[in-house]
């Protein structure tokens, strides 16, 4: 099996988190020798906040404000795990990393340095309506007042969907894949979608 590069993008309760899970375990029983690095930016960005530094003190306070943290953030913390973890040949799961088009145009770069092929991307599609249903049941009921999940929409369609568009322009595969079905169905389709079934 050819080494996967895949960019996940989706609004709030789409499941984009899920799906990779899913798709990082598909990985490592189908191809055990190859490995699969899978950045968890949200993880990345609690665990700096929490070190003491001066950068990680400014970013909790943007961060527990509601605020949008720099953009050089998140390509500052995949820069480190691929450092550390990532040697080219592995599967690779990025979720949460391009959030604005300057990310999407540093991935690109990273990608190409390490020779990277077959570069995709994969847009869970969800309607709001379920969005909210999802989110409610997840017990994240802040999250899915009509305010706030507006405020998350209109966010996700100003910085993120030109991020998708950024890395299409950059050469990379956009697929739109249909979230609303169960967590199975969207995995099965998401691996037909990537050729891996």
């Amino acid at each position: 099996m050819a080494p996967v590069t895949v960019a996940f993008f989706g609004i709030s309760g789409s499941g984009k988190g899920t799906q990779c899970v899913l798709l990082e375990d598909y990985l490592k029983e189908k191809d055990p020798s190859r490995g699969v690095v899978r950045p968890e930016m949200g993880d990345l960005l609690r665990r700096f906040m929490q070190s003491g530094t001066s950068l990680g003190k400014h970013i909790a306070e943007i961060v527990n404000s509601g605020g949008l943290v720099p953009s050089f953030m998140p390509i500052y913390m995949l820069t480190g795990v691929l450092n550390e973890q990532f040697d080219g040949s592995q599967h690779l799961i990025l979720d949460g990393t391009c959030r604005r088009p300057d990310q999407s145009r540093a991935v690109d770069d990273m990608m190409r340095l390490w020779k990277r092929e077959s570069l995709q991307a994969v847009v869970l599609k969800l309607s709001k309506e379920t969005a909210k249903q999802r989110l409610v049941a997840r017990g994240r009921v802040d999250d899915a007042t009509d305010e706030a999940l507006a405020s998350r929409f209109a966010w996700y369609e100003e910085h993120v969907v030109p991020s998708v568009e950024e890395l299409r322009s950059l050469g990379w595969t956009v697929h739109e894949v249909d979230g609303e079905s169960d967590v199975e169905t969207v995995h099965k389709r998401i691996l037909a979608t990537l050729k891996l079934a």
